[in-house]
């Protein structure tokens, strides 16, 4: 630790102290004095410290010189006469204070000696320091610190920080929140002093800490990220939810305090957001090592106006010895006394002024302070020959003494100039920390006027204190403050009128605004305060909605949907034409989030309710949007209802003049028939005119990822492949989880009609592990994992994970899964001859009554159609399965999916060759064979040629059935070597019957018919 003249210079947490009073400046003024102190021996130019602390950015050099001003105001170093930063014109700085290294002894003395001159907290010092101690021993540490508005919980943590600066590698790292719903950014507190910590010295490794164990985190930094990094993290983050970004950081915190003990702070808990307290939560539910010390403030009585969840939270830790509180009472008459010893030593007061004291302030710190600070303002106590007195009666003090806290600020107040008064007003609107900049406009006056006020302000101890020089959001330079404590801000915003707090509110929000165009959504929560406070609802609306798309970010997705309903209580209060539009905007935002999240009930409801908003304002395209949207989740509810919607959207667009609206309503109803009803030619025709149409009124973009699964339905795989991959690129920069499987699993289905399942597994396993990582449910995938390891013949693992998704209570629909686990139960029957049990299963996704509608319920109806032919037939009932098979060829020739088509010429010809039928059976073969000419359909292909060989091997035609089963070889084994020579599912593919078969019969080997009905029925 440094020392000059009164400061220290704290470079381990990155603190400046004057005596026991911690001075603020900004991260990187503190940077500048930094390296200025540790270079005091010679001149430090300009460029040696643009290039030292802004090694990759350029930065204006005007930049150092107001730091530099901020660095001087902070030490109160007259720039005529300097004592601690000479300027050398248009060459650069030194620091010539004399600088000398604090000894831990010498820094335990002062924070011993900051403690002396706390009266009447000896024993929550000592509280302090054993939970320390503990948490030092690696058993972590949540404590909890309530008190009433100035009773010093603050003053308390200032005294504890500074006592333990001193010890080797220790750090503490402090966050606030802020009050005001605008304010209540996600994880705002924890984020604020995470950035403290990344900005220091040694960043370098927390910011490595992140980027290895939790990068949901360091991607909130944008400074710390070069941007081929940032898009690598955007692929790593994608899904994330709100549990990953609470474990990760947990995590970390516990690899980063693993040797090094840490001291986070976060006040002002009673503002605390619902993301910070999962956080807190978490923190104090771990059970690892961690040399961690969290220490919380609240006031319980704003707790309780507040209703804020974190009392219930406080209640059970501390019930289940996870938490400790340390409440903080009036401080007693002895401690007064001990007061006016400590800070008016050698004071000759009157018997009872001590009392006197201590009943109006009614032992409440703050409110003790500034009594007496009001006395020696105003003359009542003063110096008389090197004494502190009393200069007049004792019962003449009495009545000048205000009753209340409130009172005496504002008789403070009201002592002011009228110039200083107009810039407080105008301070207090903008929160407790504010920037010269941001209220020239409401104080009427030039910046440097309120400077010059508020450093005159700051030097009095009255009202605010520097918070140093700070570059804003939008680039501008200029000097922040905060105010001396929350209740000096506070009452001086509640003697504001109703009319002066709305017309400063929204100047502030003006001022804001005009500036801060680049930096919109950055500065949302704020615009949106003021806005709300100047009345203006239609921008605050706008704002807040910006603010819940942050919270998405942040994976709070609870968060952001609280701000899109507040915004919503909004709504009736806006003016002007856009009301309406923002209400439903607000809507669809709730239904995008809750979708986004996988609570697709509630999505649905928010649909539904912007699109009753729309109808019933006339807002067609709006009405049309909505339903659009409305269709995705209900697809996954009601796929009957799913169609009526789109149904009534493409009804409401044809009445509009907007043709791409128009097109893309007409193409996702043509789709949604096709998807949740039965595939018809007539559909696909119009989809294709519409897609034809959005492509040319979209120029040539086509990018809707919700139609990648209708192209395998018409064999066009690789171009499914290229939209699912395209969407994934798009979709992957978004935080909407459920867009991102389905685009995943459209991928995946595309890989397997190619006949890649080893990559597809890939994909899914790949997918699956992300997926589970950040704590969603990756249905879909394990749905098309199910799929693949049916038509890789691994029955009995298709089963396992389909009964393991029914079983979940996921909310997801068990269609798919309980229709792929009676078709793989149904084959794996028929491997074991088990025609009856075979049958039953395939019946099972048959019977509508039994599995009811679902996403491409036919598809799967026609496959498990495939099964009960094949059953049939390795039976022996022969006239039934004629008439299941040509009803099945009918249908499938009916739809335009060439895998479906060759697979049902397949068990016709099956069938045939049973019935002797040769002339039919070779007509079949030769019309499969005439799609695989057209289509790369190689699941469809290897089964084709392996039914050739049967026919042909049957009729004696040799050459012919050994061309036909060296095919089937050849694409089994591409389908085979699609998989990693060690993976499992490989093995198990090549070692089913149907697949052996082909490499261990000849043309010419005999097998029993029975056996080889049976055999050749499962494949």
């Amino acid at each position: 630790m440094k020392q000059f003249h009164a400061f220290r210079l704290d470079t381990v947490n990155h603190c400046l102290w004057r005596g026991e009073e911690r001075v603020s400046l900004a991260p990187k003024a503190f940077d500048v004095l930094r390296y200025l102190v540790e270079h005091a021996d010679r001149l430090v130019t300009q460029e040696e410290m643009l290039n030292a602390l802004w090694p990759e950015t350029y930065v204006n050099p005007e930049v150092i010189k107001k730091y530099v001003l901020g660095i001087r105001k902070a030490l109160g170093d007259p720039r005529d006469k300097p004592e601690f930063i000479e300027t050398f014109p248009r060459r650069g700085y030194q620091f010539v204070a004399p600088v000398s290294e604090v000894i831990s002894g010498a820094a335990a003395g002062c924070g011993i000696n900051a403690a002396r001159k706390m009266v009447g907290r000896e024993g929550a010092m000592a509280e302090l320091d054993d939970y320390l101690g503990q948490a030092m021993n690696s058993q972590r540490q949540v404590v909890f610190i309530t008190g009433e508005a100035g009773i010093g919980k603050t003053t308390l943590l200032d005294a504890f920080h500074q006592a333990v600066a001193h010890r080797p590698n220790l750090r503490v790292i402090r966050g606030q929140c802020v009050e005001g719903f605008g304010g209540k950014e996600a994880y705002y507190p924890v984020l604020e002093a995470i950035g403290q910590w990344v900005r220091e010295a040694s960043g370098g490794q927390v910011a490595q800490t992140l980027a290895k164990q939790a990068p949901t985190w360091l991607i909130q930094f944008p400074s710390l990220i070069k941007a081929e990094q940032r898009e690598a993290l955007q692929k790593e983050i994608h899904g994330a939810t709100r549990e990953r970004m609470v474990r990760e950081f947990c995590e970390a915190l516990e690899t980063l305090t693993a040797q090094d003990p840490l001291v986070l702070v976060l006040e002002d808990l009673h503002w605390v957001d619902p993301s910070t307290l999962d956080f807190l939560s978490a923190v104090a539910r771990r059970r690892g090592p961690a040399k961690l010390l969290l220490l919380g403030t609240y006031r319980p009585a704003d707790l309780i106006l507040s209703k804020s969840p974190l009392k219930a939270l406080k209640q059970d830790l501390v019930l289940h010895n996870l938490s400790h509180e340390l409440n903080l009472e009036r401080l007693e008459e002895p401690d007064v006394e001990e007061y006016l010893e400590i800070h008016f030593a050698g004071g000759e007061f009157p018997e009872g002024f001590a009392n006197l004291i201590y009943r109006h302030s009614g032992g409440n710190a703050l409110f003790l302070v500034n009594i007496l600070l009001d006395m020696v303002k105003r003359g009542l106590v003063a110096r008389v020959d090197g004494s502190w007195k009393l200069n007049v009666a004792l019962e003449d003090v009495e009545p000048r003494v205000p009753e209340t806290l409130d009172q005496l600020i504002e008789a403070q107040f009201q002592q002011l100039s009228a110039e200083e008064q107009r810039i407080l007003r105008g301070a207090s609107v903008a929160g407790e920390r504010f920037s010269v900049w941001a209220i020239s406009p409401a104080a009427e006056v030039e910046p440097e006027i309120i400077e010059d006020a508020c450093e005159r302000l700051a030097e009095r101890l009255q009202f605010i204190k520097a918070a140093g020089i700070n570059v804003l959001a939008n680039g501008q330079i200029s000097a922040h403050y905060d105010f001396r404590h929350s209740l000096y801000r506070e009452v001086l915003y509640r003697r504001l009128s109703e009319a002066a707090r709305a017309k400063l509110h929204l100047q502030l929000a003006q001022r804001l605004q005009a500036f801060c165009d680049p930096c919109e959504q950055e500065q949302s929560t704020e615009l949106a305060q003021h806005f709300e406070g100047g009345h203006d609802y239609e921008q605050a609306i706008h704002y807040l909605i910006l603010s819940a798309k942050n919270a998405a970010g942040r994976f709070a997705y609870r968060d952001s949907i609280e701000i899109l309903r507040h915004a919503l209580e909004l709504v009736p209060l806006a003016g002007g034409a856009k009301r309406v539009e923002m209400e439903i905007q607000a809507l669809v935002q709730i239904g995008d989030t809750n979708y986004a999240s996988g609570n697709m009930d509630d999505s649905a409801h928010a649909y539904e309710d912007a699109a009753a908003r729309a109808a019933q304002a006339g807002l067609g395209a709006a009405q049309v949007t909505a339903l659009i949207r409305l269709v995705h989740p209900m697809g996954l509810i009601d796929v009957d209802r799913a169609v009526a919607v789109v149904e009534q959207a493409d009804r409401v667009s044809a009445s509009l003049d907007e043709p791409m609206l128009q097109a893309r309503t007409e193409m996702l109803a043509a789709c949604a028939r096709l998807y949740y009803h039965t595939w018809r030619s007539e559909d696909a025709e119009l989809y294709s005119s519409a897609r034809q149409s959005v492509e040319r009124l979209s120029g040539g973009q086509f990018p809707e990822m919700h139609y990648a699964h209708l192209h395998p339905l018409q064999g066009n795989y690789q171009e499914a492949l290229k939209i699912a991959e395209d969407g994934i690129l798009k979709i992957s920069g978004t935080t909407n989880t459920v867009a991102y499987l389905l685009a995943l699993g459209a991928k995946t289905v595309a890989l397997m009609h190619l006949g890649r399942l080893g990559e597809a597994l890939q994909v899914m396993r790949s997918a699956i592990l992300k997926a589970e990582k950040n704590g969603n449910d990756p249905w879909v995938l394990k749905i098309r994992e199910a799929w693949l390891r049916t038509v890789a013949m691994d029955f009995a693992g298709a089963q396992q994970l389909c009964e393991t998704m029914i079983r979940s209570n996921s909310g997801y629909p068990t269609g798919q899964p309980r229709a792929i686990a009676w078709i793989a139960g149904g084959n794996a029957a028929l491997l074991q001859a088990n025609c009856k049990e075979a049958l039953e299963n395939f019946r099972q996704v048959i019977d509508e009554d039994v599995t009811p509608k679902f996403f491409l319920h036919w598809y799967w109806r026609m496959h498990a159609r495939l099964g009960v032919v094949n059953a049939l037939v390795a039976s022996g009932k022969l006239g039934e399965a004629r008439g299941e098979a040509d009803s099945l060829l009918e249908d499938a020739l009916a739809s335009a999916d060439p895998s479906l088509q060759a697979l049902a010429w397949k068990v016709n010809a099956k069938l045939g060759i049973a019935e002797k039928n040769w002339e039919g059976a070779e007509k079949s073969i030769r019309s499969g064979l005439a799609l695989l000419e057209k289509f790369e359909i190689p699941m469809a292909a290897w089964r084709l040629d392996s039914t050739a060989w049967d026919l042909y091997r049957q009729t004696k035609n040799e050459k012919t059935a050994e061309f036909h089963r060296k095919r089937a070889e050849t694409c089994v084994l591409k389908i085979a070597n699609s998989f990693a020579p060690e993976e499992p599912l490989r093995a198990t593919f090549l070692a089913a019957a149907p697949v052996r078969r082909i490499f261990i019969e000849k043309a010419a080997g005999k097998v029993p018919r029975q056996q080889k009905l049976i055999r050749g029925a499962a494949s």
